[in-house]
This record gives structure tokens, sequence and C-alpha cells, in this order.
């Protein structure tokens, strides 16, 4: 053949023309857009649009009053109750299982003890007290975990509409109860002395028993009786009003308006609680009606101010002096002894309670605080 005969065309092959890039080997470019490559995902996980974010527990939402904090994205008509059931369920076994660990206690470290005779299980007074504070005490923690987790809602929005304790503002409304003690005492004397009785009010007094035998009663007072009152807030002035205004309709039209508007607004739950606190406490006639008054001016100052601090400053203050008195002066065996009063107790505690809402509300516009959600 004459070489400079042209021959045949080349055929295609795996080499490139000089100077351009070499083709990719076979098979090793990109799968076709049918096939995946494999392993987009890990083994066991799931792409994010199929991961369920939704959270444990939801708040109220911005701008909801106190009383209706329990009333959330997440509220079924069931909650309320069946929380409450639980909350006296958990509050048996606990008390229960407190009772029966401080009995084991004492016997280890103290001896046998006699069989107990009425209420009181030891045979002192103090002790007695002590376990019957611890016993009240730790409700508090009740109240939230029901919260979480029946109700689904923050553990501490039962304390107030930032969900928390707001501490500041508790020392505040100690000012208030403070001047609620003194005109209280003032009251008092005023009563006793234009309407004299054998059972008028700081009649019943005693002797000082000596600070050697009051230091022991005095300490076991000063560091449980925050906590029992604490408790007893959270749950009455808490749990139960937040219960109740969860059954307020949200859209106040519609049928039976008056009685729609009337479950909105937090008085349903206010009387409720505070016919609860009145009904936990042995008193009768005057005593009952008086404790009835305060149960329903601390609820109201609870929703107006947005949380229960103002109810717990006072209820400590008042609690700490009603414990206090016997211990000095020989009668603690009486802190227990609940009953009548005349009606000179229920008409000097109205201006009393009157001084203590009006201070609290001005202090609560003076110190902006919140109260809504």
């Amino acid at each position: 053949m004459d070489p400079q005969q042209p021959g045949p065309s080349p055929q295609p092959g795996p080499y490139s023309q000089p100077g351009q890039p070499a083709p990719p080997p076979p098979h090793s470019g990109p799968y076709p857009e049918q096939y995946p490559p494999p392993y987009q995902y890990p083994y066991g996980a799931y792409p994010s649009p199929y991961v369920n974010h939704e959270p444990r527990t939801v708040a109220a939402p911005e701008g909801t009053p106190y009383h209706r904090l329990a009333r959330t994205p997440k509220h079924a008509w069931w909650r309320p109750f069946v929380g409450t059931v639980l909350l006296g369920l958990f509050g048996f076994v606990l008390t229960s299982a407190v009772v029966v660990i401080w009995v084991i206690a004492h016997r280890l470290l103290a001896g046998p003890f006699p069989a107990p005779s009425g209420t009181d299980i030891f045979p002192s007074d103090t002790e007695n007290l002590a376990m019957t504070l611890v016993l009240l005490g730790v409700l508090t923690p009740i109240v939230g975990l029901v919260a979480w987790m029946v109700q689904r809602r923050p553990f501490w929005s039962v304390a107030s509409v930032l969900n928390r304790i707001r501490w500041r503002w508790l020392l505040w409304c100690c000012l208030p109860a403070f001047g609620y003690i003194a005109l209280s005492f003032a009251m008092g004397v005023l009563v006793d002395a234009v309407f004299p009785a054998d059972d008028s009010i700081g009649t019943a007094g005693g002797d000082w028993i000596g600070f050697g035998a009051f230091v022991v009663p005095a300490l076991v007072i000063l560091l449980l009786v925050p906590f029992q009152s604490a408790a007893e807030e959270f749950v009455f002035r808490g749990w139960l009003i937040q219960a109740v205004g969860a059954y307020g309709p949200d859209d106040p039209n519609g049928r039976a308006r008056w009685l729609r508007t009337l479950f909105r607004s937090p008085w349903p739950g206010i009387v409720v609680g505070a016919a609860a606190f009145a009904s936990a406490h042995g008193y009768l006639g005057w005593a009952m009606a008086d404790i009835f008054l305060f149960a329903v001016v601390v609820g109201w100052l609870t929703v107006r101010t947005g949380g229960l601090e103002a109810a717990i400053a006072l209820h400590v203050l008042n609690n700490l002096i009603a414990f206090l008195l016997p211990a000095a002066t020989g009668r603690g065996d009486q802190w227990n002894v609940q009953g009548s009063g005349p009606w000179t107790l229920f008409v000097a505690d109205i201006p009393c309670l009157a001084f203590y809402v009006i201070a609290v509300t001005w202090l609560a516009r003076r110190q902006q605080i919140r109260r809504l959600s």
C-alpha cells in the first residue's frame, strides 16, 4: 500500500486526542437520575422532615392572665380533673412515706416512744409540729410535677405568669405583710378595749418560757413554716384557681354568653380555692368566715399581680406569728387547736386585709409587675 494513500478512518478508542483530557473510565460516571446514590442517610435515621419536634411541654400563649395559664394548646377537658385526682393521690403516697421514714428514724435514733394520743404521734410537741410542717411542705413539688406531667405545661407555671417565682417581688411583698401584722395587733388591742370578752383577741396570754426552751421550736418554725405556707398557696391559690380557670372558653361570644364571661373570669377559681382552703382548716363560725375572707383576698391578689408571691409573703408572716407566740409562752401544744372565734375577730381583720390589698397593688404598679404571660 502506498504510504501516501489514505487508509480507513481510525475507530474511536479510549484514548483522547492530544491536548484533550482523558475520558472517564467505563461505569465511573454518576448514577442515572432514577437511582439515588447508596447510603444517602445513615442506618436507623430519617431525614429531618420526618422527625417529630413537638415539645413535651407548652406554655400558655403570650398575654394570658394567671388564672388561665393551664389553658395551653395542649389543654383538654380531662386534664384539670385528672390532675386534681393525681395531686391528692401523690400527696397521700408521699406524706405516708414521710411518716413511715420519720417513725423509723425516730426509733433508730431515740428509741421507742409511747403510743400516739389523738393527732400527736410523738411525745414532743416540737417534733409533732416539725413533721406536720414537712408533710405540708412536700406538696409544692407535687403540684409542679402534676402540672408538668398531666397538663404538659412548665413545672413552675403555677408560680407566676413568668413560669418562675419572682423572688425580688416576693421580698417587696414582705413590706406590706409586716404592715398587716402590725395593724392586726393594733386592731386587736383596740377591739379588745371596746368589746372586752374572755375569748377576744389577745387575751389568751402566757409567760415567757426562756430562751433555752424557746430556741429549738423557734428554729423549727423559722425553717419550716415558709415551706408549709408556700405549699398551701401552691395548692389552693395556684393549682385550684388555674384548674377552674382552664375551663373558661376561649371565645367569650356565643350561647350562654354570661356563663362564658363568668368562667373566663378568675372568680369561680378564687371562690373554689377559698372554700377548699377554709374547709381544710378546722375553724368554725366567725373564724371560718375570717379565713375564707383571707383566702379570697390573697386569691384576688394572686390574679391581680400575676403570681403567688403576695399570697406567700402574707401567709408566711402570718403563720410565723401564729406559731412563734404560742411557742414563746409555753403553749406549743396548742398550735393545732382550731375552733370558733368572736365576731370581733372577723371585723378587726377587714381593715388589715384592705390595707394589704391597697399596699400590694400600689407596689405592683410602681414596680411594673407583669400580670400577663
